[in-house]
């Protein structure tokens, strides 16, 4: 009868209380009785409940007086002892990941985003970068402070993201972020230093040098935003 033939994967799943995969699993494993229509581009999978039945009864014969049509749903299996091991190790590895993200919350720590390039014709958007990474390095020498890695400040570059964001992203307290602009022989840096639960802006620098003073500008950039990180007390 067309109404005792389920007509797809996802009916025959339903009728056994199982996922597609798992019943598509049975099939090629266990003998579970699938036909398909064939058609011009695949196959399509039906079944009789009947046979479903008739499998399952096979596989498990039923206690006596339960009808055999009752069991056609599988009873939900036992988690081996090798699972259960492996959850109990998820669940500890989770556990002590979320330790560590509440101890590091209270840490200082500052993101050193990708300097944005406004010289004309944003040619020296190489150059932006050199300033941003050579900044990242020079803070990750001030002790007590922790610095995410340019790989990870670089992953924001031309992003329109709120800075609350990216700080709970990179789980940072500061975010640093600035530009640069180059004319002839002379750069102009832009920078200012974000408390980032608040959005106050905690320092910020103009700064129009010489191309060959950016060197200078880069260590006092960096000794600028420690002491203003000091005397907000984000780092004794």
């Amino acid at each position: 009868m067309a109404d005792e033939r389920l007509e797809s994967w996802k009916e025959i799943a339903a009728y056994l209380r199982r996922d597609v995969r798992t019943v598509q699993r049975w099939e090629q494993t266990d003998g579970l009785p699938i036909h398909r229509h064939q058609r011009a581009h695949r196959p399509i999978p039906y079944a009789y409940k009947a046979e479903l039945d008739a499998w399952w009864t096979s596989r498990s014969e039923p206690p006596a007086g339960v009808d055999a049509a009752t069991v056609a749903a599988p009873k939900r299996p036992r988690y081996s002892m090798v699972a259960a091991l492996a959850l109990l190790t998820i669940a500890i590895a989770a556990a002590a990941a979320y330790r560590t993200i509440v101890s590091r919350s209270h840490e200082p720590a500052i993101a050193v985003l990708p300097f944005l390039d406004l010289s004309e014709g944003m040619k020296n958007e190489e150059f932006a970068d050199g300033i941003t990474e050579e900044l990242i390095d020079r803070l990750n020498k001030v002790r007590g402070l922790r610095v995410p890695a340019p790989t990870a400040s670089f992953y924001f570059k031309n992003k329109h993201v709120p800075i609350a964001d990216i700080a709970r992203t990179l789980r940072v307290t500061h975010v640093l972020d600035g530009s640069v602009r180059k004319a002839g022989p002379k750069v102009r840096v832009a920078v200012r230093l974000v408390r980032a639960d608040t959005g106050d802006v905690v320092w910020s620098e103009t700064y129009d040098r010489q191309w060959d003073d950016l060197l200078v500008v880069q260590d006092d950039i960096a000794g600028k935003v420690t002491k203003a990180l000091t005397e907000s007390g984000a780092i004794g």
